[in-house]
């Protein structure tokens, strides 16, 4: 991608770089010269450091389900295929509404179609000298009809032999085949303390962990995401420099099960908002 398009975000030793068109993404994020997340290593969206997920995380089970009594069919990404994969968001061009020296507004306009229902959203940056905010919001532009709503961010960080990562999470969501969640039990794998990177590996999963304060650290860097939400999902393949730890409102095809919180309707006209916290120590 070429430089000039991206947003450049300073503030002390911190800097973030954006990229509006390809997704309202965050293509490097460094604290003195050292990756916070894993900087982008090509043009697409899957090599950036994060992407946003809206208006649902993760997977709904074949890109269906009911709400008030009525069926809806959303888009199935080929990434997730059979399933539809978090949200559309990501797929967009998200406009600049906003941008200074230390802070940047996106938004996203989206008529119903891969999404039942028109919505808008918006992602706010805003960058400190240890630490990045990023604020979701979601407003359902429909004139009548409430719809579900779901956030989510998807951080790649950068893996090395000594990576850990410390949470506190007593279930986790077991997947058939297709990579669906479709069994929550109990697990001690995180209990607050650090786990080294070779137990996490192949893992592609959700944890339920309300309201989720993680410490992802290595070698010259130590981060702490946290964020109001339902717990986190971990992606850790073994045949790559990174992992991905994704913070979310809500657990993977709660949608698709008719599991909904109070937190995920939103009546036409309404707006929700989410804010995730990068704390960063180099």
């Amino acid at each position: 991608m070429n430089d000039q398009t991206l947003l450049h975000l300073a503030k002390g030793d911190a800097i973030c770089r954006i990229a509006p068109a390809q997704g309202g993404s965050i293509m490097a994020l460094d604290c003195g010269g050292v990756p916070v997340l894993r900087r982008a290593v090509g043009d697409d969206l899957l090599d950036t450091a994060c992407f946003p997920l809206v208006p649902f995380a993760n997977r709904i089970a074949h890109g269906h389900f009911t709400l008030n009594g009525a069926d809806h069919a959303i888009a199935v990404d080929y990434l997730g295929a059979p399933h539809a994969i978090h949200g559309n968001g990501w797929r967009r061009a998200w406009s600049v509404e906003q941008v200074g020296p230390d802070h940047a507004t996106l938004r996203l306009d989206e008529d119903a179609g891969d999404w039942p229902w028109p919505y808008a959203a918006w992602q706010a940056f805003m960058l400190e000298e240890d630490s990045l905010w990023v604020e979701l919001t979601i407003e359902n532009r429909h004139e009548s009809e409430a719809m579900p709503a779901g956030f989510g961010l998807h951080p790649y960080f950068p893996r090395s032999p000594e990576s850990t990562v410390a949470a506190s999470a007593e279930v986790m969501w077991f997947n058939d085949p297709t990579g669906l969640a479709v069994c929550a039990q109990e697990s001690g794998l995180f209990s607050g303390a650090p786990v080294g990177i070779e137990a996490l590996e192949g893992l592609d999963n959700f944890f339920v962990a309300p309201d989720p304060s993680i410490v992802i650290a290595a070698p010259g860097m130590s981060v702490t995401l946290s964020g109001p939400g339902a717990g986190f999902h971990l992606y850790c393949p073994g045949d790559h420099d990174f992992f991905c730890v994704e913070p979310v409102s809500h657990a993977p095809n709660s949608f698709g099960r008719g599991e909904w919180g109070p937190q995920d309707i939103l009546p036409a006209g309404g707006r929700r908002s989410q804010r995730y916290h990068f704390a960063f120590q180099a």
